[in-house]
């Protein structure tokens, strides 16, 4: 298998690195910035916004968790700043997703909402652990929402669930979140995934990556077998894990990437066939079949997927792909259980999580893994907080079914590549 890296070029990268940490980004600069990739064409399904807003507008500011304390850059990565993160209609419903309103709750009360240049009644607050849902009714789609406060307002753009869902729908997609993870990751992470288990769609949340632009995120699920990506920036800051008063270590200041899944899953794939949700640094394998079809049979609609390491081949110290990690330490711990889940099914009432889903939160997120589950490639990270070293874990030791499964997926297959005979 060739060793091939693939790398943005200059003319397509983007300096957007530090958005997620600098300040709010508008619909409208969302849109601008997906305006600069490469000149293809650019449409509302292949790059979808989200109809943002900020707090910073109204003069305000997100507490932290009362009781919680984060360490002394919180103010980097804490999203202080964001109202809202998305606003959609869905048939008679405007749904609004913010990020937990912590210090807030009074600016709902005190406001107002418009819908175009309306006045609606005050919205149903449905509150979650990592964030918060305004419900307002509308019978039908407006184009903008408006919120006044203290003499000051906002305003977005309002999305459609109809318009937003149509890619997505009857098909086995894939959604995750990802920043600078390197392009020939991804192109491989969906390769896998086409191959051994038929994904058809990838719903792909860009967190501020510096490294390239939509487009050549875009360009590299086609390359791995996705024929129509849709890739959303979503510029936010990812927010960080806090301690309660106890001293224990609490992650619900995280808002970002719970809320995501939850907006894919409305928003989104909410008539997609199945949805796998996993990082681009892990591969599922299954002894039984393709996890899609699985996951249709079983009677929950719900798999649930145990997590377990895996490492490169001894003396590969570099560019590193996931085809690489065939080995394993002995009795390794599991990583926290991933999932693949009916978006329709009996479950589809019940909110996302990273790890579970939230009816069943209470009930942990460590599995075994006996039929199905998940290889966590190490070296597969653009984490700084998350490196690999080589000579830092002793005992490893081949993983035959692993290596099996590698040498069956044709890593060189383009499908996006016009001509076959060419090199």
């Amino acid at each position: 298998m060739t060793r091939q890296r693939i790398r943005a070029t200059e003319s397509s990268a983007r300096n957007t690195g530090d958005l997620a940490i600098q300040a709010h980004v508008s619909w409208r600069q969302q849109f601008e910035i997906a305006s600069k990739v490469k000149a293809t064409t650019l449409t509302q399904e292949h790059y979808p916004v989200f109809a943002s807003s900020s707090l910073t507008e109204l003069g305000l500011s997100r507490e932290m968790k009362p009781g919680h304390v984060g360490p002394d850059y919180t103010e980097h990565v804490y999203d202080y700043d964001t109202f809202w993160y998305d606003a959609f209609w869905d048939r008679g419903n405007l749904v609004v997703f913010c990020p937990k309103l912590f210090g807030l709750y009074h600016l709902i009360r005190e406001g107002q909402f418009y819908l175009d240049e309306d006045k609606v009644g005050k919205p149903r607050l449905k509150s979650h652990e990592f964030y918060d849902a305004l419900i307002i009714r509308a019978s039908k789609k407006p184009q903008t929402l408006r919120f006044e406060w203290g003499g000051s307002s906002v305003e977005s753009p309002v999305n459609s669930v109809q318009q937003d869902s149509a890619p997505h729908a009857g098909k086995n997609v894939a959604v995750t979140l990802s920043r600078d993870n390197d392009l020939t990751w991804i192109e491989d992470f969906a390769r896998y995934h086409c191959q051994v288990h038929g994904l058809e769609q990838m719903l792909f949340f860009d967190n501020a990556s510096s490294r390239y632009g939509l487009d050549d995120i875009r360009d590299a699920l086609k390359r791995g077998g996705i024929a129509d990506p849709v890739v959303l920036s979503a510029p936010f800051r990812f927010g960080l894990a806090t301690r309660d008063k106890k001293g224990k270590l609490r992650y619900n200041t995280e808002f970002l990437q719970t809320t995501l899944l939850n907006i894919a899953r409305i928003r989104f794939l909410s008539g997609s066939r199945a949805v796998l949700q996993c990082d681009i640094d892990e591969l599922v394998w299954s002894k039984k079949g393709r996890i899609f079809d699985l996951t249709r049979e079983r009677p929950t609609g719900l798999i649930r997927l145990g997590v377990e390491w895996r490492y490169p081949d001894s003396g590969l110290t570099e560019d590193f792909r996931h085809s690489d990690h065939i080995r394993k330490t002995p009795g390794d711990k599991l990583c926290r259980a991933k999932y693949c889940i009916v978006p329709s099914g009996p479950l589809w009432f019940s909110s996302w999580h990273i790890h579970t889903i939230g009816l069943l939160r209470s009930r942990g997120s460590l599995i075994t893994p006996k039929e199905h589950g998940i290889w966590h490639c190490k070296a597969i990270t653009s984490s700084p907080w998350r490196s690999y070293d080589p000579g830092a874990i002793p005992n490893l030791v081949k993983a035959p079914n692993t290596q099996s499964a590698f040498e069956a997926v044709d890593w060189a297959n383009d499908p996006a590549r016009e001509d076959p005979g060419q090199v």
